[in-house]
């Protein structure tokens, strides 16, 4: 989930330990670039593989509007300096009783008090806004889960383990005739269904079943122990998304199944930025449950990645991270050459009252 607000927030400073935490000043182009970077830094810290926001993304982040989910930032500064950066999206239309939250401290200045302020924060913004769950996510290495310090520190502050995603890197480009091996192979199960590949919007047509089978995909999808319910996206807040995404530099890809009744049934969504074009994110697969079967997790997939060689042949890799469980999908992506890199542990908290 990538949507924001600049609605105005109403924290006061707290200082901790020396230790200050404050709403970051969206509109200071300064204070935004020093969270920025602070945020980068620890996204990349021991991880080459680590995606992070260009300075445009982040901002036209920041600042746009939603009417899907509002975006509250928070900064510690540790002698002035912005140490680390909290973002917490309050779900508007669906998943009321959540907070989706991201923390990040740059490595330089860990160790301050900075994590702990900004988690407590999280917690009491979320307690404030009468929501009873906070969710986060960290990664880390993927032998190294048990005892990690990631782990302990969520662990220390109320925090219990839900679920377990494992991150896969596909090393760009692919051999052509692969890819058209495996989609042809995938063909000969989906007759009467067609695959087609679309740069940015969707056909108005497809909008609403895209919609339909994209809200699946919180349910469908393996969670652990977080109890999602289904989203909301509409054609509406779809195309509030894609103007975001086009003002951040961004490209989506969508590669669609459609089944003979004209519905789209599955659907594979990649992301290409301007602002770095090695990168591209899978954002997410869906084959509806009626219509699984048919090999369609592999056409949209293998058909995807031929469209982004012809869209983005400059790219190098393609990330996507899935739930250790779900066996169906991960084996698709092992035999389109993703390899593991690292895990991503999702933890929650649920709050008294």
């Amino acid at each position: 989930m990538e949507t924001t607000t600049d609605s105005p927030v109403t924290l006061r400073d707290d200082v901790a330990h020396g230790v200050v935490v404050r709403p970051l000043d969206i509109h200071d182009d300064a204070e935004v670039a020093a969270a920025h970077e602070a945020s980068n830094a620890s996204k990349k810290y021991q991880r080459p593989w680590g995606k992070t926001w260009s300075l445009r993304e982040m901002t036209v982040q920041l600042r746009s509007e939603s009417t899907v989910e509002r975006l509250e930032p928070i900064v510690a500064l540790v002698d002035g300096r912005v140490a680390g950066l909290a973002l917490l999206w309050f779900p508007l239309l669906d998943n009321t009783q959540f907070t989706w939250a991201e923390l990040d401290v740059d490595p330089e200045l860990r160790h301050r008090g900075a994590g702990g302020a900004l988690i407590e924060r999280m917690i009491e913004r979320t307690r404030e806004e009468g929501r009873r769950t906070v969710l986060v996510e960290t990664n880390v290495p993927d032998d190294a889960r048990e005892g990690h310090p990631h782990a302990r520190f969520a662990e220390r502050h109320g925090f219990t383990y839900a679920n377990t995603e494992i991150r896969r890197i596909l090393d760009l480009p692919l051999d052509p005739g692969r890819l058209t091996e495996l989609a042809a192979g995938a063909a000969a199960h989906h007759e009467g269904y067609r695959i087609e590949f679309h740069r940015g919007s969707l056909p108005e047509e497809l909008q609403a079943s895209y919609c339909e089978c994209w809200n699946q995909l919180a349910v469908d999808a393996p969670t652990g122990e977080v109890d999602f319910e289904e989203e909301a996206l509409s054609p509406e807040t779809y195309l509030e998304e894609l103007g975001r995404l086009q003002a951040q530099g961004r490209t989506m890809l969508h590669t669609v199944a459609i089944a003979p009744s004209g519905e789209v049934v599955a659907y594979n969504d990649l992301v290409v930025s301007a602002d770095d074009p090695d990168e591209v994110m899978q954002w997410g697969t869906l084959v509806r449950k009626d219509h699984r079967g048919h090999r369609l997790g592999m056409a949209v997939k293998a058909r995807g990645l031929q469209g982004l060689a012809e869209v983005a042949p400059e790219a190098k890799r393609v990330q996507t991270c899935n739930a250790e469980q779900n066996a169906h999908m991960v084996g698709v992506n092992v035999e389109l050459g993703f390899r593991r890199v690292e895990a991503l542990l999702a933890y929650q908290r649920h709050l008294d009252g």
